[in-house]
């Protein structure tokens, strides 16, 4: 799958879970880089990180959307649809053939991203760069993409946790 599919395949996972219809609009990729200095994990090998942000779009007439709360008094843009932006963190197999071909969403706590510190015993880190970061690879040699976003809205921007504009 190329990177740019599975950022967009990411971002329309992320903006239509839990019932409510989205559209995403569009995504900007602020950062993309090597995961621990290219360092191999098993036979999945390298790792790439891809940070940034998704754009989109709630229609409040959708009864899909009718669970959003207040969503019917947010401000519209010309379409008369309700406009929204996250951040977006992807860390991904460098080559996607040899990953496992399943993305894990992490739900994360306050903007605080959970997995690796979970499943990999890692140090907890909102901005996973180093080896040390990955802890003991578990999920990296396993094959998975991860993804995390945004999604409480008004979360203290404080270290490096995950943002949702609404």
């Amino acid at each position: 799958m190329h990177n740019a599919t599975l950022v967009a395949l990411a971002a329309t996972v992320l903006a239509t879970s839990g019932g409510a219809t989205a559209v995403v609009t569009r995504v900007e990729i602020a950062k993309r880089a090597p995961f621990a200095a290219g360092q191999a994990y098993g036979n999945t090998g390298a790792y790439e990180r891809i940070a940034g942000r998704f754009y989109g779009e709630l229609d409040p007439k959708d009864p899909a959307n009718a669970g959003i709360v207040d969503l019917d008094r947010a401000p519209k843009n010309a379409a008369g649809r309700v406009e929204y932006s996250a951040d977006l963190d992807i860390l991904k197999p460098a080559d996607m053939a040899k990953g496992n071909g399943t993305l894990f969403y992490d739900v994360n706590n306050r903007g605080n991203k959970r997995t690796l510190h979970q499943f990999n015993s890692a140090v907890s880190n909102n901005d996973p760069t180093t080896a040390e970061h990955g802890g003991n690879g578990f999920l990296m040699r396993e094959g998975y993409t991860l993804v995390w976003s945004g999604w409480i809205p008004n979360n203290p921007p404080a270290n490096n946790a995950l943002q949702i504009s609404v």
